[in-house]
């Protein structure tokens, strides 16, 4: 059976972008463009200038809210560049938890998502894709052709953006019976020992060494709900530069400090992707740094969980368990 033909793209270079010196980089960002119809664009920056942008040629325009002007080449870029400038400031939030640089950024709703992503140091990448249900696809996309320019064009090592699909994930802590987990609750918490003893459940069954190590629940930013298991001693290798005490005050610091980031990351995302009514307006962010993960998910315009991971080869698996604490912990908010 024959592959399906690709879609078409067209690119669209800046004036000092050179197609002789740079021209396996474009070609590489060309290929993946055509083999991903879920990619609406993709944009490449070099020291923070925008070099060139590849579209998909039968694009409908921008939301209105990009500019008037006939420029598709800056609309097209304008999202992921303000992707890219949200991320450099999350990267520097991060960076004191001693997890490495911040590699993948990326931001979705149920209409559409923003991708971006660094190749090294210098050199960036950004897509967009404003299709429900083309984020994970974008997202696979654009993480193999940062590791295919990094490996092919750069001969630097890959750095796993997204995780390993197939590492194998392990028992969770409660099954291997050999991990503390700590749970604390807040002053969002209901004080119904019923209900904390919910709560204490799906924290027992969702977080494990291996993947998700840390969750934590807010409503209407105040902490219902967090617990981790980083006493663990299998974990203690993680922990030699940051301590345990102050990686768990940076991460409840983060979640409180998301409020800011996320109205620029709302306003880069609502570019492509504005949201449905009554609907977060967005429901998934990720923050890939080089050893592991943080990741939001929204529950509602009011809570949201967040998600750590410290291990790489798991991070797709721990941003997968993560949904699965979500939706339980929708059940029981509907109780």
């Amino acid at each position: 059976m024959a592959a399906p033909a690709p879609h078409r793209t067209e690119t669209l270079t800046e004036y000092h972008w050179s197609a002789e010196r740079h021209g396996r980089i474009t070609e590489l960002c060309e290929d993946a463009a055509e083999e991903a119809p879920e990619i609406r664009s993709l944009s490449h920056y070099s020291n923070g200038i925008l070099d060139f942008v590849v579209c998909h040629a039968d694009r409908a325009p921008l939301s209105s809210l990009v500019t008037e002007a006939d420029d598709d080449l800056h609309d097209e870029s304008l999202p992921g560049s303000r992707l890219l400038l949200c991320a450099q400031d999350l990267g520097a939030v991060l960076r004191p938890l001693g997890t490495g640089e911040l590699m993948r950024t990326v931001v979705a709703n149920e209409r559409g998502g923003l991708w971006g992503g660094r190749v090294k140091p210098g050199e960036y990448l950004a897509a967009l894709t404003d299709g429900p249900n083309c984020v994970p696809a974008m997202d696979a996309t654009m993480n193999a052709l940062v590791t295919r320019i990094r490996t092919e064009v750069h001969r630097l090592p890959d750095e796993l953006p997204g995780g390993t699909p197939d590492a194998k994930p392990r028992l969770a802590s409660t099954d291997a019976g050999d991990a503390p987990l700590r749970v604390d609750f807040g002053t969002a918490a209901a004080p119904v020992p019923a209900y904390e003893q919910r709560l204490r459940s799906l924290w027992h069954k969702h977080v494990n060494i291996t993947d998700l190590q840390y969750a934590g629940y807010y409503r209407d930013w105040t902490l219902v709900c967090v617990g981790d298991v980083f006493d663990a001693p299998d974990l203690a290798p993680r922990f030699l530069d940051v301590s345990v005490r102050s990686r768990r005050t940076a991460y409840r610091d983060l979640s409180r400090g998301l409020r800011g980031h996320l109205v620029r990351l709302t306003d880069a995302l609502h570019l492509v992707a504005p949201p449905a009514e009554g609907l977060a307006p967005v429901q998934r962010l990720v923050l890939d740094v080089q050893e592991g993960a943080v990741y939001v998910t929204w529950l509602s315009p009011r809570e949201f969980v967040v998600g750590v991971t410290l291990d790489q080869p798991q991070v797709g698996h721990a941003e997968a368990r993560l949904r699965r604490l979500a939706h339980d912990l929708g059940e029981i908010r509907a109780q």
